[in-house]
């Protein structure tokens, strides 16, 4: 899945969630062109940026054709956001996007505590990648 549509189906998940308030497109800059920022029911604002590895040989110039499989499954329970940059909210928004069901998502993530910062990863069908630190 390209980013500007993995923005745009984050962006549906996490509206569908009862504990986010608000979800809107974000950006910083050249930096960090594409990202999230969301507005939780406690009141906290968790920004992630969305960085995308693409398949070895993809034409960006070319339509894009959809892989579908086996969706990843859902996380029950779902875990609660505790903060707002934290590997349990990371944990939190990697449960809404593997609950949605979509058919191209093969496994959502939360970086496991080996990493140096808080985020979560999609992997696709088509073996394309998403990265989404939060920020």
């Amino acid at each position: 899945m390209r980013i500007d549509r993995f923005q745009t189906f984050a962006l549906d998940a996490y509206r569908q969630a009862p504990e986010i308030v608000s979800a809107e497109p974000w950006s910083d800059g050249t930096r960090r062109p594409h990202g999230i920022q969301l507005t939780l029911a406690t009141g906290g604002t968790v920004r992630h940026a969305i960085t995308r590895v693409r398949v070895m040989g993809e034409d960006l110039d070319q339509p894009e054709e959809p892989v579908l499989g086996e969706p990843s499954a859902p996380v029950e329970p779902r875990p609660a956001p505790a903060g707002v940059r934290d590997r349990q909210t990371a944990a939190f928004l990697a449960a809404v996007l593997a609950g949605t069901g979509n058919k191209e998502l093969s496994r959502a993530y939360a970086y496991d505590e080996q990493s140096q910062n808080p985020g979560l990863g999609v992997e696709f069908h088509d073996g394309s990648k998403v990265h989404m630190l939060l920020v």
